[in-house]
């Protein structure tokens, strides 16, 4: 059997928005240790540097979360489907997961509730977007 590119990689970024009850929520869920390599949260809101880099490549952190997997970086959906496939706490969730974001067009659908969900969460709360200069000036 194939090894699955995440149980062989050496550093797993997990860049998200640590104001967001629901963001940080979603990565407690996962409990997010294993065994070897690295896991590293990057909380946007205090990496000002991360942020730019992101919205340079036209990556708005305010919309997405990202998973770097070693080399390789997934954004939205595919990042909530990587993660759910390296990190959920048992097979069955793990299988829940997988039937969930199987389809292109479910995990769109799933990850823009949630989105939509995060936005008035924080509208609500008062809290303020990530900022970017890059965003702020339209920059791309």
């Amino acid at each position: 059997a194939e090894t699955p590119p995440w149980r062989a990689a050496l550093n797993i970024d997990l860049i998200y928005d640590g104001d967001c009850p629901v963001c940080s929520a979603y990565v407690r869920m996962h409990r997010l240790r294993r065994d070897g390599g690295s896991i590293r949260l990057v909380d946007a809101r205090h990496h000002p540097d991360v942020v730019e880099d992101y919205a340079r490549r036209g990556v708005d952190l305010n919309r997405d979360f990202v998973l770097k997997v070693d080399e390789v970086e997934y954004t939205g959906g595919a990042a909530m489907f990587a993660l759910s496939s390296i990190a959920a706490p048992h097979a069955f969730i793990r299988r829940i997961n997988a039937w969930l974001f199987a389809s292109n067009t479910t995990s769109r659908t799933i990850y823009a509730a949630f989105r939509v969900s995060r936005w008035a969460l924080l509208l609500l709360m008062g809290r303020k977007p990530i900022r970017s200069s890059t965003l702020k000036q339209g920059r791309e």
